[in-house]
């Protein structure tokens, strides 16, 4: 029996050799949030606009779970599936080692995902039951008042390098598993950028900043007088209501992420269904 459990010991170790570099490539990030960085965070918000509803958030994400959540979207697939589940007193960190990784963005056409011109950035999902992921859902449901988790979509990173972008667009009516449903809010959270004047930008407002504080410059292109542009700052987060008080999709909400001249940035979705 001593050699049996010996064996089975040796078969699940060999099991495990392909997955041991990934968690011990993520292990120093997950351990930096969990240990110094102890949730819920602190953040503070500046109301852009209440028709449509538009909030900035300073402060969203901190700088040790931007650091995790970009090296999870890195994980690459490995020859054979395997998903690991790590147990802490306040959640588990499941890793799926196929997914995510980063693939050119898709836009959704009559139901089903295609690549377009429109879209040349490269997407990445996270699973939805990482310790991390899951605290960065919890906050964005208390900043919405609370609202139901299994309303939110799994998080999507967006990654733009240089000349990619993601023309203007709404974001649409979702068909997830044969269920229409809406995407009712969006929050955009920054990750990191390297770049300049590669922004959220809103085609379809206006806003006069030379008759607003000045501070607010330092989270929105004063400079451009013809459309509403959020810049890349990391960690800050904007949050919009995609309808309007008559539950019609609110055209206004178009936007577009404007494509880096130079350097690279990744954002985060975190969108709410109803």
């Amino acid at each position: 029996m001593l050699n049996n459990i010996h064996c089975n010991r040796l078969l699940l170790f060999g099991a495990l050799l392909p997955i041991v570099p990934t968690v011990i490539l993520l292990w120093p990030q997950l351990f930096s949030v969990l240990l110094f960085e102890p949730s819920p965070r602190t953040y503070s918000i500046r109301i852009i606009s209440y028709d449509p509803l538009m909030i900035y958030i300073v402060g969203f994400i901190s700088w040790a779970e931007r650091r995790y959540l970009l090296r999870l979207g890195q994980v690459q697939p490995t020859a054979s599936s395997f998903v690991v589940t790590l147990t802490f007193s306040t959640g588990s960190l499941g890793l799926d080692l196929n997914e995510p990784h980063f693939q050119r963005s898709a836009v959704r056409e009559d139901g089903k995902d295609i690549i377009h011109s429109d879209r040349t950035s490269s997407t990445a999902f996270l699973p939805h039951d990482d310790i991390v992921v899951q605290r960065i859902i919890k906050r964005a449901s208390e900043i919405q008042g609370y609202t139901p988790v299994g309303m939110h979509e799994f998080l999507q990173l967006t990654r733009y390098r240089e000349g990619q972008e993601f023309r203007a667009h709404l974001d649409p009516l979702e068909d997830l598993n044969m269920t229409m449903k809406h995407r009712l809010t969006t929050i955009y959270a920054i990750l990191e950028a390297t770049c300049e004047n590669c922004g959220t930008q809103f085609p379809g407002m206006k806003v006069n900043w030379t008759a607003e504080d000045q501070s607010w410059c330092k989270y929105v292109d004063c400079d451009d007088h013809d459309a509403l542009t959020v810049k890349a700052v990391p960690g800050n987060a904007l949050f919009w209501k995609s309808y309007d008080s008559s539950g019609k999709l609110d055209s206004r909400t178009m936007h577009g992420g404007l494509p880096p001249e130079t350097g690279i940035k990744t954002g985060v979705n975190i969108w709410t269904n109803g």
